[in-house]
């Protein structure tokens, strides 16, 4: 048999998006996020969230109390969310998807991508 058939490299995490309210995920979605802390923890996986890590709230951060969930890698689609102020591991923002008027308007500053790339690391 396969020792290894549990055991995963990269996690990715896409369970919730900016629009997650409350203090706790519901069921399924908290023993999803469990799992995916346990294989972090004792598998040494790589824990990569899209836009905004489950369970976080968009403006405030990690918003379960007890679990601690703190991706490795975030990817912030378009721009970094106020919620990308509490992360600590590697930042990286994907996508050009912003008209400049529309920025201009939020006030968002858009990253200097390099010629013609997608992605960015944050520093």
């Amino acid at each position: 048999g396969d020792d290894n058939k549990d055991h995963y490299d990269i996690i990715v995490d896409a369970i919730f998006g900016f629009s997650f309210r409350g203090t706790a995920p519901r069921e399924p979605f908290a023993t999803a996020i469990t799992h995916m802390i346990t294989m972090q923890s004792q598998q040494s996986s790589l824990l990569i969230s899209v836009d905004v890590p489950s369970s976080w709230n968009v403006d405030g951060g990690d918003m379960t109390e007890g679990l601690k969930f703190q991706p490795d890698v975030l990817v912030s689609l378009t721009a970094p969310k106020l919620s990308a102020k509490k992360f600590t591991g590697r930042h990286f923002v994907g996508g050009r998807f912003l008209p400049p008027g529309l920025a201009e308007k939020y006030g968002i500053r858009m990253p200097p991508y390099p010629g013609i790339s997608q992605v960015m690391e944050l520093s």
